[in-house]
């Protein structure tokens, strides 16, 4: 028989990456599905409506999730195994019909996505691609890169449109590089680097779609470096700024740290609103990470600090079955303070 079971609000039913063999029908309550749109990368949230079933097609096709469901309110979901839900679905054709279509639904997205990524006819102004990627490694402080893409636009483009934005581009980066990032190759040249020690970098070619340049891992480090000591010295704000910038890089070794990392200086600040966004994406995106009981620990800090215990505790509570053996001291102690308020 199907077993009705009640969620708190701000609790997590299941992670994307879970393998799970239950079904699940939402009785009563608010429920949102967050996963990741395969063609942008960005956050995707689909709301469950009374009545709906969700879960089912991971559950019958025995992979791990897609997405993570997320309890907004206080909600009573039935959950079903995979042969109650099968039985229940063969004298119910309401229910199949109601499941194809949903599924037939998906499946036009998905081949939708798909065939925009690619089929794209989408084309590239090459000049001003060139100098959209010089532009965006200035601006985030990748000073090496920022040179050398704005020294190729030079040559390349002597008379562009954007000479004029190049210039100061070269001159900073350059100046910035040996401080800040290691020595910038010299104004004009590709190959070899001013200490005459060879350096990885991406291939912009003279025709074609621009391929952007990655940022090399030694100013990722330099960077998460950087962070680090600015969180040391309490200064959150700056090193927020510098956690953010590897976050938006979007990839790399350093980047789960740097979502943590993140997270404790919003904390630090009383940006308990921001801290919990941050978290939310990172659960997302990372539903199996080493460093995921860290930020579900913080989530249930941010709504401690917002005296919403209730909503902390059932955070603290899954952080807790997943910390290594060092976090563990701090959850209990988190958890009891916060049952303490709850029962105060």
């Amino acid at each position: 028989m199907p077993k009705a079971v009640q969620y708190s609000a701000n609790s997590v039913i299941y992670f994307s990456g879970d393998f799970d063999a239950r079904v699940f029908l939402l009785h009563s309550g608010h429920i949102a599905l967050n996963s990741l749109d395969i063609e942008t990368g960005a956050q995707v949230t689909e709301y469950i409506k009374t009545g709906e079933f969700f879960g089912v097609k991971s559950a019958l096709g025995n992979y791990p999730r897609e997405e993570s469901a997320m309890v907004l309110t206080d909600s009573l979901v039935y959950t079903f195994s995979v042969a109650e839900f099968e039985s229940f679905a063969q004298t119910n054709t309401r229910i199949i019909l109601q499941m194809l279509k949903v599924f037939s639904r998906q499946l036009r997205n998905i081949h939708r996505q798909l065939e925009s990524l690619m089929d794209s006819k989408q084309q590239t102004n090459n000049e001003d691609g060139l100098f959209t990627v010089a532009s965006a490694f200035y601006k985030s402080q990748h000073y090496q890169a920022a040179a050398q893409v704005a020294a190729r636009y030079r040559a390349l483009y002597p008379a562009g449109k954007h000479l004029a934005a190049i210039g100061p581009i070269i001159a900073n980066s350059t100046q910035m590089a040996g401080r800040s990032f290691g020595e910038a190759r010299q104004p004009g040249s590709m190959g070899g680097t001013s200490s005459g020690q060879s350096t990885a970098s991406a291939s912009i070619p003279v025709s074609g779609p621009v391929q952007q340049t990655q940022p090399d891992d030694a100013s990722v480090d330099l960077t998460f470096q950087l962070a680090e000591d600015l969180a040391k010295q309490e200064k959150w704000a700056d090193a927020y700024k510098q956690y953010h910038t590897i976050i938006e890089m979007k990839q790399g070794t350093k980047l789960e740290a740097a979502y943590l990392g993140a997270a404790r200086c919003l904390y630090k600040q009383s940006e308990f609103v921001r801290c919990i966004q941050l978290g939310t994406g990172f659960i997302t995106q990372f539903p199996k990470s080493l460093k995921l009981a860290e930020i579900l620990m913080f989530l249930g800090m941010c709504y401690q600090g917002m005296d919403r215990p209730d909503k902390a505790l059932p955070f603290y509570d899954k952080a807790l079955t997943m910390a290594g053996p060092l976090l563990v001291p701090k959850i209990k102690e988190l958890l009891a303070a916060c049952e303490g308020a709850i029962h105060a």
